[in-house]
């Protein structure tokens, strides 16, 4: 199975943080394999670089740099899964049926990571428990 990247490892990867290390340390692990994101992806990744200038976490130029990677990064070596209107349909059901806390964005990456058959790989324990609540392989990263 392919990793599909959540968000909050990507934030990990290119911001510096608590978990950049173990970031790195995991996608040196699977450096043969394709790497999935989605189209809400690109979109989360921007809104959670924002908030993190809002409140004062890095400064424009760090975001600046950040977005220029992730960019390079996403032409380089991820794959874009585009999205589908039966992902969000996936994704209303799993908000639907899931024990875990699910918001609708973190619903439709594991809609599309089921989708695309991969297994979800994130630093976000509550995405993690979801994911395994609706069958699919997943990688929690520890930070």
């Amino acid at each position: 199975m392919e990793p599909y990247l959540d968000t909050s490892l990507l934030v990990a990867l290119l911001i510096r943080e608590p978990g950049t290390r173990q970031a790195q340390a995991y996608l040196s692990t699977v450096q043969d394999q394709a790497w999935l994101i989605s189209p809400w992806t690109v979109t989360e990744f921007s809104s959670a670089l924002a908030l993190k200038e809002r409140v004062g976490t890095i400064n424009r130029q760090e975001r600046l740099a950040a977005l220029g990677e992730f960019g390079r990064f996403c032409q380089l070596r991820l794959e874009l899964v585009p999205l589908e209107a039966a992902d969000f349909d996936t994704a209303a059901r799993f908000c639907d049926g899931s024990e875990a806390p699910l918001r609708a964005g973190d619903a439709l990456h594991l809609a599309v990571c089921r989708r695309a058959r991969g297994s979800l790989a994130t630093m976000d324990r509550g995405l993690a428990a979801a994911g395994q609540e609706m069958g699919l392989g997943v990688e929690l990263i520890e930070a």
